[in-house]
């Protein structure tokens, strides 16, 4: 998504075209605009040319960055950009001085397509990871009611449980929900 005003926003646009191979790109040319936009949809990445017809962007950096897992970066021509980027940058902002330097935004916007593309692989690892705890949970919970109804061992109860599964070609999960279906009434 990109934030400025008209002129801006075909210039950012070139520079995004030239080098990366991107999706449609949605504009907006005031906060508002962007705010009802963002409201309704997520983006990756959000460049904010500042100053806005209507405000001037740092207040809908903050807002996008700390609202949206999306990239924010906003670029701005001011005097109190020492005093600003420290405060923006903890938050997540990523700030370029205007006027822009084409390969400074290029490898910026390099940076971040680098940066989510790890980031994604690092979710999805994550989100595979926390389905095997599920399933380690589940299967420990099985076998915790094994052992409390019927007085079997840990070891007798993981055994059974894998055995189960193998005798069924079912994962040792669905065995494990399927015994705490049996044992636990509600």
């Amino acid at each position: 998504m990109i934030i400025s005003g008209e002129k801006g926003q075909q210039s950012l646009v070139q520079m995004i075209n030239i080098n990366f191979a991107t999706p449609a790109i949605t504009m907006a040319t005031s906060a508002n605009e962007a705010r009802r936009i963002m409201s309704s949809q997520d983006f990756e990445l959000i460049i904010i040319n500042a100053p806005l017809l209507d405000e001037n962007g740092q207040d809908l950096a903050m807002m996008a960055a700390q609202q949206s897992s999306a990239y924010v970066i906003l670029l701005y021509k001011s005097d109190l950009l020492n005093l600003l980027q420290p405060h923006l940058e903890e938050n997540g902002v990523i700030v370029l001085q205007k006027p822009l330097n084409r390969i400074t935004f290029e490898q910026t916007l390099s940076m971040v397509t680098i940066t989510n593309q790890r980031l994604a692989k690092l979710q999805a690892e994550n989100r595979k990871l926390t389905r095997k705890l599920d399933e380690l949970r589940l299967v420990s919970r099985a076998k915790c009611l094994l052992i409390a109804e019927r007085s079997w061992t840990e070891p007798e109860a993981h055994s059974y449980i894998e055995r189960l599964a193998m005798d069924r070609r079912e994962t040792k999960l669905a065995i494990a929900e399927e015994i705490i279906k049996t044992y636990v009434k509600i």
